[in-house]
């Protein structure tokens, strides 16, 4: 999915900046934290910056867990890392599950027509460890690229967690 066509919401937290302006966004930042609401996708904020602007402020608030992908539909949060406890086999593949679905997001997100190679990497591990190998790969594709270099290190350290939470040493 391109970031003209992702869709995003925001988060609990997001809700609460939006309130209260206690994480001193800037303008450009917490315009796009506004219109952000789970039904228009960001292709729609063209008209306000470029698409690279946006898609470096998407990537931060990203980071900073005051947005979150949404379905094409506008449903339930699309999967990405989350901070929670493992308890089980079951959790652990699903923590890796998100970590995996989130790196595919941003690769497209940010690198247009290269993503291909990046995401079937991604897509052809089978655990936690096969994907584990496969984050440097991603983390540098996303630095060399012209869209993605502002917020390659914030993407890395969601990863990270995402995977600490799975019980993966990252």
């Amino acid at each position: 999915m391109a970031l003209d066509t992702s869709i995003y919401a925001k988060t609990a937290k997001g809700r609460d900046e939006v309130a209260s302006r206690g994480m001193g966004l800037n303008g450009r930042q917490r315009t796009v934290l506004i219109l952000l609401d789970g039904r228009k996708p960001c292709g729609a904020l063209a008209s306000l910056m470029t698409a690279g602007q946006v898609a470096d402020i998407v990537g931060q608030l990203l980071a900073l867990d005051l947005i979150e992908p949404r379905a094409a539909d506008g449903g339930p949060p699309a999967a990405q890392p989350e901070r929670a406890r493992e308890t089980s086999r079951g959790e652990h593949d699903a923590h890796v599950a998100r970590v995996k679905r989130y790196m595919v997001q941003t690769a497209q997100a940010h690198l247009g027509l290269l993503a291909a190679e990046v995401v079937g990497r991604i897509e052809r591990t089978n655990d936690a460890d096969q994907l584990r190998s496969v984050v440097g790969y991603w983390h540098m594709a996303l630095r060399d690229a012209k869209d993605g270099r502002a917020t390659a290190c914030a993407h890395l350290e969601h990863v990270r967690a995402g995977l600490r939470d799975a019980g993966v040493p990252a």
